[in-house]
């Protein structure tokens, strides 16, 4: 895909590894659809990436929220005169022992994690379908390929995120939209502020944001389905 003059939509593009791929994309020429629950600090991602020269349409809001994730496809197609993929990037990290769950934190980590995901991306699908070359890139977790004590809802959401990214790949790949979910180890974010250790040594946000643009790049005959990202250091 070139990326210049397509219209990317990315969700937790407030801060952290979203605000990172909407500056990167916006460096390479794309316009974006900036969401996220903070509009100050999506304001502040909106300003830098209009300062890379791209449009930029700001679509502030929960996404636990299902008819404003059902709608972001719309409206950023609305806003932008067209959709060429959509980065899946929100997300809430909620861990803690299943005895002791408060279950109403894990249905909030259901609905950011995945729930939200499948309503935005299944209402873009008809618009991406229109483009001869579209993708969903869904930015998981190394959580969603293995476990950890606690981690029982966290881990539970980035397996689903894992599976469903795999299947519609498949159901799509006929239609030409790429499908490619991408699993980070440590990145250094709030997310990651509790985790001791040099969080210099720890993936960088704009690491994972270059690795969303190789996927996008590729030649449309070959898709990456699974990108696995671990630090190159010890913490």
């Amino acid at each position: 895909m070139i990326l210049s003059g397509k219209a990317i939509l990315i969700t937790g593009a407030s801060r952290g590894i979203g605000a990172a791929v909407a500056k990167r994309l916006s460096r390479a020429g794309a316009d974006v659809a900036l969401c996220g629950r903070d509009k100050t600090a999506l304001e502040a991602t909106k300003r830098d990436c209009e300062g890379e020269g791209a449009r930029v349409a700001l679509l502030p809001g929960d996404i636990r929220d299902v008819a404003y994730a059902a709608g972001l496809a719309e409206n950023a197609f609305g806003a932008l005169g067209r959709l060429d993929a959509v980065v899946n990037s929100a997300g809430v990290f909620v861990t803690g022992p299943a005895q002791d769950a408060d279950l109403a934190e894990w249905d909030q980590a259901l609905d950011v994690n995945f729930r939200a995901w499948m309503h935005l991306t299944r209402r873009a699908l008809p618009i991406l379908m229109r483009q001869p070359e579209s993708a969903v890139v869904n930015l998981c977790s190394i959580a969603g390929r293995t476990t950890f004590p606690g981690g029982g809802i966290y881990t539970a959401t980035k397996h689903a995120v894992h599976a469903w990214s795999n299947c519609l790949f498949d159901d799509v790949r006929d239609k030409g939209v790429k499908v490619c979910a991408i699993y980070p180890g440590y990145v250094n974010t709030d997310m990651a502020a509790h985790v001791p250790g040099d969080h210099d040594n720890m993936i960088q946000p704009d690491d994972v944001a270059q690795t969303v643009e190789f996927a996008l790049r590729l030649p449309a005959t070959s898709c990456p389905t699974e990108i696995v990202l671990r630090p190159q250091r010890p913490l």
